[in-house]
């Protein structure tokens, strides 16, 4: 009997250690409220380190994929030059051209499909059809009412690109085109310093004549809100501003006349051969420059 009185006790010792370890382990596999805190703060702490790097690597693949789009654009125009040799879409009517068949998004049609090639993935369109739209810094241009065939939009649709109307090939009998003067267009992509003059990029409309005395924007362009018609400039008024906006990190995305793309900081913009008499020694290149407040945190380099 006192065999089994010891075994009673032992086997009584065993499991009250077993029931000890349970709860011990127990205990450890449960987070009291404060540890629960700790991590959540944690984790709190890691994603507001983490979220700005991501943002930015986000933008810089949007950059990216800009520039990709671009040097299509700078393909394109060439395989344009190359059947009509080597000039530039003519940009108003004349000859055998309409008005839609002599200006580039209307003339560039055969040389690809896809028109997304048309958005920046930095921008977005923002509005229903209007019968005339500005984009601005993250915002597209149109869409545009369309008429038929024979209105003058039908063909444009909506984007974020837009062309240097200085690279175009009126007709030789015009004096001027879009009340500008033909001698200071390019006309032809066989010329000499093609690598400083830009054809194509990042822009608030489908085109802008820029001159070198085009003074910026006193305030920051508007992010979604779009540019109207006689506020912040036009094609043919203050042309620069048209190409002028921090899309891409105070920079914009240009294919140059050669199809060589780079990313200019905004204030390298007046640097560069916009036509054929631009001054690239002007006011807004000089030290005496007055930058609106937004600008100056840019470069003027490229």
């Amino acid at each position: 009997m006192k065999c089994a009185c010891d075994n009673l006790e032992l086997w009584k010792y065993q499991l009250a250690e077993l029931a000890k370890r349970s709860t011990s382990i127990k205990r450890r596999k449960a987070f009291t409220l404060v540890e629960l805190l700790v991590v959540i703060a944690v984790i709190a702490l890691l994603m507001s380190i983490l979220m700005p790097a991501l943002q930015r690597v986000r933008k810089m693949a949007k950059a990216t994929i800009c520039r990709s789009n671009v040097r299509q654009w700078g393909l394109i125009f060439k395989l344009y030059g190359e059947d009509h040799d080597a000039k530039l879409p003519q940009s108003v009517a004349g000859g055998s051209l309409n008005a839609q068949e002599a200006y580039w998004i209307v003339g560039t049609l055969p040389y690809y499909k896809a028109k997304d090639i048309r958005i920046c993935p930095s921008t977005k369109v923002v509005r229903e059809p209007e019968d005339w739209s500005h984009g601005s810094t993250f915002a597209c241009w149109g869409p545009f009412k369309s008429g038929g065939t024979s209105d003058w939009y039908a063909d444009f649709d909506t984007g974020s690109y837009g062309i240097n109307d200085w690279c175009a090939t009126p007709p030789s009998d015009r004096s001027t085109y879009w009340t500008f003067p033909t001698e200071n267009a390019w006309q032809t992509q066989l010329v000499k310093g093609a690598d400083r003059i830009p054809l194509f990029g990042d822009c608030v409309f489908v085109d802008g004549f820029p001159l070198d005395d085009n003074a910026p924007l006193l305030n920051e362009p508007p992010l979604y809100d779009g540019w109207r018609m006689g506020i912040h400039g036009t094609w043919n008024n203050f042309g620069m501003r048209m190409f002028c906006l921090p899309r891409h990190e105070g920079a914009v995305n240009l294919v140059f006349l050669d199809g060589s793309v780079r990313a200019v900081p905004l204030r390298a913009l007046w640097k560069l051969k916009w036509h054929k008499n631009f001054d690239i020694n002007g006011y807004w290149t000089t030290s005496r420059a007055a930058w609106p407040k937004w600008m100056l945190k840019f470069g003027d380099e490229y």
